[in-house]
């Protein structure tokens, strides 16, 4: 466990879920996107990400597992989750998390936007970079850093891995729409495996430290 991070950085306009959705809507609507890089593509991604947060919403199931391991006594925790409008990760992870949240009083979910939050986002890089969705799992009273999770589930990022292993002049358009391709399919069961293994990990420690009784 880490100790409680009292440097933790200030939140840059942060949002809930809803509020996320709004600002995309309305940046769509103005055809534009989040952040400083105002380009076409970007722009378009907004726009198709739209309809990946409304079928991830309509589609989603609580894994029954994860949902009894967050209900177990525990301190509250906090949720920060880093992205932006145009991502693509985002808009498939971000509506799961932000349902899960929904069904467990004691999490709090906040949504930032990566290039608003430098110093949040440096935190918890990939491999040096800036890659989002990245979900922060804070102990809401002290801030002490319990898990970073992103910016893929691992079940999916060893399909992509393997893909480009086998196919090495694969362009960007067919690892996109691998990489959609599995999130369709996988229906957000992937990244709960992923968060039920994290929590495991971390609930039966705070158990003990706070003195709850399992």
């Amino acid at each position: 466990m880490n100790t409680p991070d009292i440097l933790t950085p200030e939140l840059i306009n942060p949002l809930t879920y809803q509020s996320f959705k709004k600002l995309s809507e309305e940046l769509v609507a103005n055809n534009q996107t989040t952040g400083e890089e105002q380009t076409e593509e970007r722009i378009a991604y907004t726009r198709l990400n739209q309809q990946r947060m409304k079928r991830v919403e309509k589609q989603f199931a609580i894994n029954q597992d994860l949902l009894e391991a967050l209900q177990q006594p525990r301190p509250e925790w906090h949720w920060v989750v880093l992205v932006e409008s145009w991502c693509g990760d985002g808009a498939q992870q971000l509506p799961a998390l932000a349902a899960i949240a929904d069904a467990v009083p004691t999490i709090e979910l906040t949504v930032i936007l990566r290039d608003e939050n430098p110093e949040w986002m440096d935190t918890c890089l990939t491999n040096g970079s800036r890659a989002i969705p990245k979900l922060i799992c804070l102990n809401a009273e002290t801030n002490e850093r319990l898990f970073t999770w992103g910016p893929r589930p691992l079940a999916i990022l060893e399909q992509v891995l393997q893909f480009k292993d086998q196919n090495p002049g694969a362009t960007k358009e067919e690892i996109g729409t691998l990489v959609h391709t599995l999130y369709a399919k996988d229906r957000s069961q992937s990244l709960q495996q992923d968060l039920l293994r994290l929590a495991q990990s971390v609930i039966n420690v705070e158990q003990k430290e706070e003195g709850f009784v399992a």
